[in-house]
């Protein structure tokens, strides 16, 4: 037992020690820097976005060490590994408004900096033939996420397109697009076809938004999927959604019966109703706030407390928001 944590330790520093410089990408600088260059140079911008802890990323990076690879990306990319166990980097990928879900993912922007393709690079893609296929893809100007994005926003709806468009609006963090796009998905759909493996990984990778067909099909459908899929897996995927819908800003403008079917989901999820109470309060007091609903939001924020006393910071908060828009010397109204 002594040994097991010495052993772990070694097989974590062993795995972050094998991603030496590959060869067939350059040195990291500054983001800015590189931008600068690429401009220069009008080259496309090539990150693969890893992990040193990642199986998958230690497989690829043997790959990419193919010298075919090397000459492939040295005559047309500006090419680099983006670490994201690093702070820095997760924040330069916010900053762009790039999310990446699992690793390892190729980032391809445009010389000016414009993201035009992001891929997940799943097992299949593990190969010099695979990785050269998606950067073939990734510039092509007519096939590349970008240009299908474009594509829709010019009126193109082929399930295909919306498909891929919702998966790009998801890593962008489009969030107004993406739901449009996935709504039209779902209008494109037949009914019998709600519950097929590719909704199931269109709800998992995209959907953003509950108020979808295809995903009430699946809410209201989740033993068929309890006894299909592994069951913490498919409930995940229920909560994300539902909590994608109400942690965004358009959830302000929500019915009471909007909120209340989401709540109805949660509680399907198996989750305690105080705990979905916790995750609505704020929520709640705010569209009473919006709708100048003053003495509901401090009887909704009174009942929640159970007539126990309000924590200190907590109070504070409320009050600020209960006083916001009148008097800022005014006694908070709150016991």
């Amino acid at each position: 037992m002594t040994r097991t944590l010495p052993i772990i330790g070694f097989l974590c520093t062993l795995a972050l020690s094998s991603f030496g410089q590959n060869p067939s990408f350059k040195t990291w600088e500054a983001p800015e820097a590189i931008f600068q260059r690429a401009a220069k140079e009008k080259k496309p911008i090539l990150l693969e976005a890893f992990l040193p802890t990642c199986s998958h990323c230690f497989a690829y990076d043997k790959t990419l060490r193919s010298p075919v690879i090397k000459n492939y990306l040295d005559k047309n990319f500006l090419a680099y590994q983006l670490d994201l166990s690093k702070r820095e980097n997760g924040l330069f990928l916010r900053k762009n408004k790039i999310y990446i879900p699992s690793t390892p993912s190729f980032i391809i922007l445009s010389p000016e900096g414009k993201i035009w393709h992001i891929e997940i690079m799943g097992e299949e893609l593990n190969s010099v033939p695979g990785i050269l296929k998606t950067l073939q893809l990734a510039t092509d100007p007519k096939e590349r996420d970008a240009a299908k994005l474009a594509r829709y926003q010019a009126g193109d709806r082929q399930p295909d397109l919306l498909l891929s468009t919702a998966f790009y609006t998801r890593v962008t963090m489009d969030t107004t697009q993406n739901i449009a796009i996935v709504n039209d998905y779902a209008k494109s759909e037949a009914t019998e076809n709600y519950g097929s493996e590719l909704n199931f990984l269109l709800i998992q990778k995209a959907m953003l938004d509950s108020d979808n067909p295809i995903f009430s099909y699946f809410i209201k459908n989740l033993p068929a999927y309890y006894a299909k899929y592994d069951t913490a897996m498919v409930k995940q995927m229920a909560e994300n959604v539902l909590m994608s819908s109400i942690f965004s800003s358009r959830a302000r403008t929500y019915s009471p019966a909007r909120i209340q079917s989401i709540k109805n989901d949660l509680t399907l999820l198996g989750i305690p109703a105080k705990q979905i109470a916790m995750r609505f309060i704020v929520l709640e007091v705010l569209i009473d706030l919006d709708q100048a609903k003053t003495m509901q939001a401090i009887e909704r924020i009174n009942q929640f407390y159970e007539g126990k006393p309000i924590p200190e910071k907590e109070k504070a908060f409320w009050c600020k928001q209960l006083t916001r828009k009148g008097d800022a010397t005014s006694p908070c109204p709150l016991p």
